[in-house]
């Protein structure tokens, strides 16, 4: 019997009052609750999606050291908790973010920030799930600038098995494509 799609959905968080985030994978759910805004970061091993890398950093401007965990054997999972819009990735950490799966809703962040600043806009949600290695190929992302409303994107996709030379290898897709 071959393996089914393993459900993965990120809640990143806008409010900077209540810092709360949660991602579940398949039904190991797992929960952030920093005491100050920051960037959640997961790698998954793709062949048996256990978390081999759990990080919260603060730093907008500073990629993560995952050494081994950057190649194409890996998944990776963010979500932003109650990050400000002076704060968004920028950087080594947005270099790093744009070479393994950021695209258009990362860039509109960055350009929201930029143009605005961090003003009436307040905060943002910024969610990632995109498949390690610096090969600069598109993930999947859902992002939220607040304006005053506490609202976070939930991004939801589906870890699609596939067999290669006898090995089960996960990879992200689309909820249309599972």
């Amino acid at each position: 019997m071959s393996a089914l799609p393993v459900p993965l959905t990120v809640i990143s968080s806008t409010s900077n009052q209540y810092l709360w985030g949660q991602i579940g994978i398949g039904n190991n759910v797992l929960t952030q609750q920093p005491k100050n805004p920051g960037y959640w970061i997961l790698v998954l091993d793709r062949r048996t999606l256990n978390v081999v890398f759990n990080q919260f950093q603060e730093a907008p401007n500073v990629a993560p050291n995952l050494g081994d965990y950057n190649s194409s054997d890996y998944i990776l999972v963010l979500g932003t908790i109650g990050v400000g819009l002076n704060n968004q990735p920028q950087g080594e950490f947005f270099t790093f973010l744009d070479l393994n799966g950021g695209g258009r809703e990362l860039r509109r962040v960055n350009q929201v920030a930029t143009q605005f600043n961090c003003g009436s806009l307040g905060t943002f949600g910024y969610a990632l799930v995109g498949t390690l290695g610096n090969q600069d190929m598109p993930g999947f992302e859902g992002s939220q600038i607040t304006a005053g409303i506490d609202l976070a994107p939930i991004l939801t996709v589906q870890l699609l098995p596939n067999d290669i030379n006898g090995t089960t290898f996960y990879t992200p897709v689309s909820l249309n494509d599972a």
